[in-house]
């Protein structure tokens, strides 16, 4: 369950010691429009966005961070932080037909025009041990939903970096994600990952990975009933 959107807006941010604030707002919008919402559909409002944290490098050996941040839209036309196609798919053609999906195996929980997002991330790193925590609580729901849902996710990942400049690393990685669907479903979805990579220069990384991902609590017949996969991914990854 991938949190990923780009929208319009501003935010005052600010920094002391360590400690750090932001709040902002943007116009909840993927598709940029000055156009007024048709008859019947509803008016995208602002979305606000905010976080607070403490960050700081203890001593030569050791850092740490804990921040929390939140997303909240009260109306919109539709939501893109869990539906949009910023983020991609992390594995390509995966349970689907259909070579144009770019969703599976991400999951929308389907939050389509009511939304509230709150990420807690902890962050431990003991001279080339890095530990990182994800604690997420989502809630929202679709115009014709009577209540408001929730899924909850939580992860936990911990690599070990070495070499010259910490540039190769090794790790694993745990996922949750658990929560109700509008179709009634109480599901749950969990991954692990075990991998390490190799970063040749700072924009570019070669990486390997074993992947095992499961589904559980899904309508028969639907696209994730019963559903599950595992294998070996190699990657070359060039970034700016």
């Amino acid at each position: 369950m991938d949190a990923f959107t780009t929208e319009v807006g501003g935010e005052i941010f600010y920094q002391n010691n360590g400690f750090l604030a932001m709040i902002g707002m943007t116009n909840g919008k993927l598709n940029q429009s000055v156009r007024e919402a048709a008859p019947g559909q509803l008016e995208t409002r602002v979305s606000l966005v905010g976080k607070l944290g403490f960050d700081r490098q203890i001593n030569e050996d050791l850092r740490l961070r804990l921040t929390g941040s939140f997303y909240h839209t009260g109306q919109s036309n539709r939501t893109y932080l869990y539906a949009g196609d910023r983020a991609g798919s992390r594995y390509y053609n995966i349970l689907t037909n259909n070579p144009s999906e770019f969703r599976t195996p991400r999951f929308d929980p389907g939050f389509g025009n009511k939304l509230t997002a709150i990420m807690i991330n902890p962050f431990i790193k003991y001279q080339g041990l890095e530990f990182f925590g994800v604690l997420e609580f989502a809630s929202g729901k679709s115009q014709a939903e009577p209540d408001t849902r929730s899924f909850t996710q939580v992860g936990a990942e911990l690599l070990y970096r070495f070499g010259r400049d910490e540039n190769i690393y090794f790790g694993g990685r745990y996922n949750l994600v658990t929560g109700d669907t509008a179709a009634g479903e109480s599901v749950d979805i969990d991954r692990i990952n075990i991998g390490g990579g190799w970063f040749l220069t700072n924009n570019v990384l070669a990486k390997v990975e074993y992947v095992t991902q499961s589904y559980s609590g899904f309508n028969q017949g639907t696209l994730f009933d019963g559903a599950k996969f595992s294998g070996l991914m190699l990657e070359a990854v060039i970034s700016f």
